[in-house]
């Protein structure tokens, strides 16, 4: 998979984390703004995206093979369903990203 595209999911998944962790854990947060929960939480999700049998291309939630099992992958979906709306206004541009490569696959 290609570097900038993991630098991309790294930062997506950290940003998506860190608008969930602020409002969901106090104290305790690394340099990225994560708590040890939600460090684990994005840490195991970009492992898990790396070796996607489908070359992680286009969505995660587009895919039919669910790398991430149970709790795992519920509580990225957590994280996702509360950052989701929020990104608009903190990122824009992820956001926009995000909308592009849903509707046109890239």
């Amino acid at each position: 998979m290609d570097d900038t595209r993991i630098d991309k999911d790294r930062k997506t998944l950290e940003a998506i984390g860190r608008i969930y962790c602020a409002a969901h854990h106090a104290g305790g947060k690394d340099a990225t703004g994560l708590c040890p929960a939600c460090r684990e939480t994005v840490d195991a999700t970009l492992a898990r995206t790396q070796v996607c049998p489908n070359g992680h291309e286009g969505n995660c939630q587009d895919c039919a093979i669910h790398c991430q099992r149970g709790e795992a992958r519920e509580r990225i979906r957590q994280m996702m369903a509360y950052a989701a709306p929020r990104m608009a206004f903190r990122h824009p541009l992820m956001t926009l990203e995000y909308l592009r490569k849903k509707r046109f696959g890239i």
